[in-house]
């Protein structure tokens, strides 16, 4: 660290120090119970012993020590952590009128849009452009899946099968940039752009993280002045080059379009009934169209990581998967529409989602105004954290909760079945997703791009531990490493995909060959068509 970074630091706890201690000096309006929770040190609470990487196993150790809820406080941000579903329900969604605002992330600027920025829809207070983005978004997922986007994803993990084929070491790039394209593909018709894509995607979600920038957790940093902010100025420049990015990429679709050369999109699709639409203009479009490429990459890129850890680590239930898959499609690639014919792979594929949740701590609601529960004050302005990593682990609810068990839920001897297994199991509702109106509007995109990518890569590999070339020895993979942001995804490993034969291996080749000539066949006669028109 820098010295002039030791010296901000010293000057801003000593400023904060003085203004909390005033502060605390004023009497109380409101004497009340309150909730249990670890012992505050004066103006700096608990920030001390929380760790930044795998906070969410220290929130989680604190539950289990004073309960299904407790608070805490960091810097004078007041927190109460909540472990327990029931609970959550009570106030995230029973109490949804007064629990669905957003806490500043203060290493991005107005995460909020209290000013007007219209940036980010899931980091959003709650306010008038949050409610016509989140319609806007919700309209446009179910426009395109009504319209059969699963072609779109049919096409991508044809080529990312392929791409396993030709470089197998490659996967975790090919896996992001399989999600990726697919966003791309809907938003703006163009798969071009998915690495750029990906690189914005992870360095947004970097910068909202608490394991991000120094100043998510010693926020009084990000008001130094900004010759010695290091970290404003850094996040100027992401800022001003993804929004820049997310306009270029709406002009580009108007150019062609102006053309008659734009082929269907979520952008298209906006810029055709734009002088009805709720949203704005340009920049508010650009933003939410963005924002949803960007976020259709984290919520599949983790799941889909920690889906070959399990199948690596539980080659029985892979065995299971597979044998389903050859029954039901006959020796064909699966596809969406046989989803209601594989419970055993939605088994797996929600039970991985509970033994390796893809957002541990939970996303962040703040109480807009003063409120009661259990006979304890919450006040205006408390960050509620909804502790996803301990729904997931409730041993009531998930018995032998640290296991990877997908029985629990395809027999009736679980408290997880549900029937029919034609529609049961479904991570669509899983905590996972979040909460009240603040729930993922992506649900049933993720279910669908996951059933896909996870049904394909059964039916063309046999997953398995990597072998050292000079030992001899399997290369052991360490579950519990991961990066340590809002959403994770397993740190990088080694692993093998072995073709299930050499006629699987075939197909894979010859499936992306025709995807690809079909693909290039459809542009050109969209191409010829257009042409005609205007020579008409």
């Amino acid at each position: 660290m820098h010295l002039f970074t030791y010296i901000a630091l010293a000057i801003v706890f000593a400023a904060f120090s003085l203004f909390t201690y005033f502060r605390s000096r004023r009497p109380s309006k409101v004497q009340d119970s309150e909730f249990p929770g670890p012992t505050l040190i004066p103006w700096i609470g608990r920030i001390h012993d929380l760790p930044i990487d795998y906070m969410w196993l220290k929130f989680k150790e604190w539950g289990d020590t004073y309960g299904p809820i407790y608070k805490t406080e960091m810097l004078g941000a007041k927190f109460i952590i909540i472990s327990d579903e029931k609970i959550a329900e009570e106030l995230l969604v029973k109490r949804a009128k007064n629990y669905s605002d957003r806490p500043q992330i203060r290493s991005l600027f107005d995460s909020k849009s209290t000013h007007g920025s219209m940036e980010y829809l899931p980091l959003m207070g709650k306010n008038q452009y949050w409610s016509r983005q989140r319609r806007w978004t919700h309209a446009k997922l179910t426009e395109n899946s009504n319209a059969g986007y699963h072609g779109v994803m049919s096409h991508e993990i044809r080529r990312w099968l392929y791409r396993l084929v030709e470089n197998p070491d490659d996967f975790q790039f090919s896996l992001e940039d399989m999600a990726s394209k697919v966003m791309c593909q809907l938003t703006w018709d163009d798969t071009s752009i998915s690495e750029y894509c990906t690189k914005s995607a992870w360095g947004l979600l970097t910068q909202m993280s608490p394991a991000g920038p120094i100043t998510n957790i010693l926020t009084p940093l990000w008001h130094l002045p900004l010759p010695l902010n290091p970290w404003r100025r850094a996040e100027r420049k992401r800022h001003d080059e993804q929004q820049a990015w997310w306009m270029e990429r709406l002009v580009t679709v108007r150019a062609q379009m102006e053309k008659g050369m734009a082929r269907r999109s979520i952008c298209r699709e906006f810029l055709e009934t734009q002088g009805s639409s709720n949203i704005s203009g340009d920049y508010e479009a650009s933003c939410v169209i963005g924002m949803l490429a960007l976020v259709g990459i984290f919520t599949v890129a983790g799941p889909l990581n920690y889906f070959l850890l399990a199948m690596v680590y539980h080659p029985d239930w892979m065995a299971k998967v597979q044998e389903e898959i050859d029954t039901v499609c006959e020796g064909k690639l699966p596809e969406l529409s046989d989803s209601p014919r594989l419970p055993i792979l939605r088994a797996c594929i929600k039970e991985t989602m509970r033994w390796k949740p893809n957002v541990p701590t939970g996303v962040a609601h703040e109480v807009e105004a003063d409120d009661f529960y259990r006979g304890c004050f919450i006040p205006k302005g408390t960050r509620i954290l909804p502790l996803d990593i301990a729904f997931l682990r409730n041993p009531v609810k998930y018995p032998d909760p640290e296991s990877y068990r997908p029985e629990r839920w395809l027999e009736s001897g679980w408290p997880t079945f549900q029937e029919p297994l034609t529609q049961f199991p479904t991570i669509k509702g899983l905590t996972s997703f979040g909460w009240g109106q603040r729930a993922c509007l992506g649900q049933t995109l993720t279910q669908d791009e996951l059933i896909i990518a996870c049904g394909g890569l059964c039916w063309a590999f046999n997953l398995k531990q990597k072998v050292d070339p000079v030992t001899g020895e399997k290369i052991e993979i360490d579950l519990n490493k991961s990066n340590s942001l809002l959403i994770v995804k397993p740190d990088p490993f080694q692993m093998a995909f072995e073709p299930r034969s050499g006629e699987r291996r075939e197909e894979v080749v010859r499936l992306w060959e025709e995807a690809e000539k079909r693909d290039v066949e459809e542009r050109e006669a969209f191409r010829r068509d257009v042409l005609a028109r205007t020579k008409a």
